[in-house]
């Protein structure tokens, strides 16, 4: 029996759903990061950390699956196309290198339990054990976080879908990295209706049965 689109309650059911949390870190979310030193201004990030943390609260409360996804990129992983784009020399050739605080997690910490998981491109199902994680816990619905919310949120939405599982993004829970609503909007818009549902975290708590009406 198909999920019933218009029954938030029974999307987000804690047995078949997992909360995904993508590439908080440092070099995309700090000031200070990979992508502030190159321009870019990631102080909006900042709002989202505080919801973000309550709905990962909630979700360990209804025993949720939680998994964390992180970007690496090295020298075995960044191919020549990768190496061929512009924005390469300005800043991708030092962004998330392993072990360093910039590929370090931004406002939110695994703890015993969660899944952590490491991906070198923008979807989080390509080339990772996500899908195959997924399936082997009997999820239908994943809840996707973090950042941003037009590039990599975004590429993991579609892929989701394309694999069959339901997509659920809290709009007050990620964030383009741009300080740039209408970017923001743009892919919130994309999603909503397409390839899975935008709701918010307090929405998302009240289906859980966390707030009353």
């Amino acid at each position: 029996m198909g999920l019933d689109m218009n029954s938030l309650e029974q999307i987000v059911d804690p047995k078949e759903t997992a909360l995904l949390i993508i590439d908080m870190q440092n070099d995309y979310c700090h000031v200070d990061g990979a992508c502030g030193r190159a321009g870019s201004d990631a102080s909006s990030v900042k709002a989202i950390v505080s919801p973000l943390n309550s709905l990962i609260e909630n979700a360990r409360r209804v025993n949720l699956k939680i998994i964390f996804i992180r970007t690496i990129h090295d020298e075995w992983t960044d191919s020549s196309a990768i190496r061929s784009l512009p924005r390469y020399e300005e800043w991708s050739n030092e962004l998330c290198r392993p072990d360093t605080w910039g590929a370090e997690f931004f406002g939110v910490l695994p703890q015993p339990g969660d899944y952590v998981i490491t991906k070198h491109r923008n979807s989080a199902f390509i080339n990772t054990s996500l899908d195959l994680v997924l399936r082997s816990i009997g999820m239908k619905t994943i809840i996707v976080t973090g950042v941003s919310t037009h590039i990599c949120v975004e590429c993991t939405v579609r892929d989701g879908f394309q694999y069959d599982y339901f997509p659920v993004v809290p709009a007050d829970c990620t964030d383009s990295g741009r300080s740039d609503v209408q970017v923001l909007n743009s892919a919130l818009n994309r999603i909503d209706g397409r390839w899975g549902k935008v709701v918010t975290s307090g929405e998302i708590a009240q289906a859980w049965g966390l707030v009353q009406d």
